[in-house]
């Protein structure tokens, strides 16, 4: 875009430009290279999950998939010591249940029943300390069941049954709610679970009493009938009352506290692996090298695309006057003399935008990647993350390095260029992905694509115009420009300093002295004779006052002739 800066705006030059540069570039490299997939390349553990709860969209390796589908199962069959399945009685395999039979769980319920028996046994999903005559279970707070088959405890390779075991997910309470709970998750055992069940036990009570009352009781079969339905009855009341007792706020942060420290293991574990790192690593590598052959691709094909244009339309017109095999040939040769010329001339621009398309593609894939670990990308964001980073390093590049030391005005003009080029290519990209999906007919896409472009090259060019030709604009970078760093201000002072005394010398060497050839030769030779410059210094000084020139400061006065510079 360095052409845009001169005086001369020739609109539909820079527009032909801008837009080849941006269709060659981010619309068609960009789709023949890059495959953006929702959620990334990296899996995570957010996505993972999310995968595994219904969203078959998100981008998951097949060695990811894989891994899943061959854990182990929740309940193993159990094996003997030689290695046999173990059968029950009706033949069919004996499995274990781990996670109620880990050493940790074991004691925890050793120890909360000593402390019931002393009263001291305090129920967080209720509020309150247990009675001794509550039936009392130990419930995992995060249900063993969603421990083993967690994607995300999975991914991070870590043994199911240790973590469900730990005492931050242990937490003693009524029997009913333990069983009732079950694998369910807090949400869907508060907002679902229970509510139906007190409904439903509400109306078997009212139900049962209403029979109660119409029950005969003359015969001891009728009257015991009465006792078993009235037992039923007081059950039922006691499961309503578990229930009700059920704070539901406590319940939670006892839940969000388990899940907090469970998660934590998890991320800490996952994101820390070989596995992670090595597989961040190689994607922002592979994206990295792409972006870099996509930015140097399309400016390559780019410079031969201008260069086509120019010989095409001779090759036409030769083709339509006289044409000859000799004379294609020859202009052919031309054409590919003129391309390979003109590569060389850019050779150093494609090295430099390979290397800051490599950065920003790297940057960008570990950009992703981090945001996936807190929510899914989709596809085009993906792409806008690329596209950013392409701008922002770039322009990170200029403010930092300024390699053609620029003053603040002109280095705040150019880095705002920059990245409001970024910008343009950002929407952009919007553009073409909203384009896109409306135009689902044959070549729609490409269509999009050359759509996109446009606009692209067309916002480009008004931000580009409005930066360099704007009055608002002019004044703004003018304004930053008064503001140098005393290196700059020094520069500028002795660069000034220099003017001036070669102005001086120029006048001093067109002035006539009048002087004989002898008279020149003796006054060379009194200044060739001494080698001190006081005294070359002194015989100067007689010699311009002998001849009477004026000078700006008195002739063999130091302090006279510093006195002048300070006044440059």
């Amino acid at each position: 875009m360095s052409a845009l800066v001169r005086k001369d705006f020739v609109l539909m030059e820079e527009l032909n430009k801008t837009v080849v540069q941006s269709l060659v570039s981010s619309f068609a490299l960009d789709f023949l290279l890059f495959e953006d997939k929702k959620g990334g390349d990296v899996a995570t553990v957010h996505n993972v999950r999310e995968y595994h709860n219904g969203d078959s969209s998100i981008h998951l390796s097949d060695n990811i998939k894989q891994e899943y589908a061959n854990r182990s199962d929740y309940k193993p069959v159990k094996h003997d010591a030689n290695g046999n399945v173990v059968l029950n009685k009706n033949g069919q395999p004996v499995r274990e249940d781990q996670y109620h039979s880990h050493s940790n769980y074991i004691e925890r319920g050793k120890a909360d029943k000593k402390l019931q028996q002393a009263g001291q046994l305090y129920d967080s999903y209720r509020d309150q300390t247990m009675s001794q005559q509550e039936n009392r279970q130990l419930d995992h707070i995060i249900a063993s069941h969603e421990v083993h088959n967690d994607p995300g405890r999975v991914l991070a390779g870590l043994n199911g049954v240790d973590l469900a075991n730990q005492d931050t997910n242990f937490q003693s309470t009524h029997s009913y709610i333990n069983n009732l709970k079950s694998a369910h998750t807090i949400d869907t055992f508060l907002n679902d679970i229970v509510p139906k069940t007190m409904a439903k036990k509400q109306a078997d009570i009212q139900k049962n009493q209403q029979t109660l009352l119409s029950m005969p009781n003359e015969t001891k079969e009728q009257r015991h009938k009465i006792r078993e339905l009235e037992a039923k009855i007081a059950k039922e009341k006691g499961h309503v009352e578990a229930l009700a007792s059920l704070n539901h706020e406590e319940m939670r942060k006892a839940d969000t506290k388990a899940r907090s420290h469970y998660n934590q293991q998890i991320n800490i574990e996952y994101y820390t692996s070989s596995k992670f790192i090595k597989s961040t690593g190689y994607e922002s590598a592979k994206t990295g090298i792409k972006m870099g052959v996509r930015q140097a691709l399309g400016m390559l094909l780019a410079e031969v695309w201008f260069e086509l244009k120019e010989h095409v339309p001779a090759l036409f017109k030769d083709a339509q006057d006289n044409f000859t095999l000799a004379l294609f040939l020859d202009r052919i040769q031309s054409l590919a003399k003129d391309i390979w010329a003109r590569i060389k001339l850019r050779f150093k621009d494609l090295i430099e935008e390979f290397k800051n398309g490599a950065m920003a593609g790297a940057l960008s894939s570990i950009t992703t990647t981090i945001l996936n670990i807190f929510f899914t990308t989709q596809k085009l964001l993906g792409r806008l993350i690329r596209e950013t980073w392409s701008s922002l390093v770039s322009a990170a590049k200029l403010l930092f390095l300024n390699p053609n030391k620029l003053p603040a005005g002109d280095l705040a003009r150019e880095v705002t260029r920059i990245l409001s080029t970024g910008v343009a290519v950002a929407m952009g990209v919007i553009l073409n992905g909203h384009l896109a999906n409306v135009m689902m007919f044959p070549f729609g896409t490409e269509i999009a694509a050359v759509l996109s472009a446009i606009a692209t090259g067309l916002m480009t060019l008004g931000i580009t115009y409005f930066l360099d030709h704007s009055e608002l604009m002019q004044k703004v970078w003018d304004f930053l420009n008064q503001y140098k760093s005393e290196a700059r201000k020094n520069l500028e002072y002795f660069q000034k300093v220099n003017q001036e005394l070669d102005r001086y010398l120029i006048e001093l060497s067109s002035l006539e002295f009048n002087l004989s050839i002898s008279e020149i030769r003796q006054f060379t030779d009194n200044l060739e004779s001494f080698t001190c410059e006081y005294e070359r210094c002194f015989v100067l000084a007689k010699e311009v006052e002998r001849r009477g020139i004026e000078l700006p400061f008195e002739a063999g006065n130091v302090e006279s002739v510093r006195s002048w510079l300070k006044k440059l």
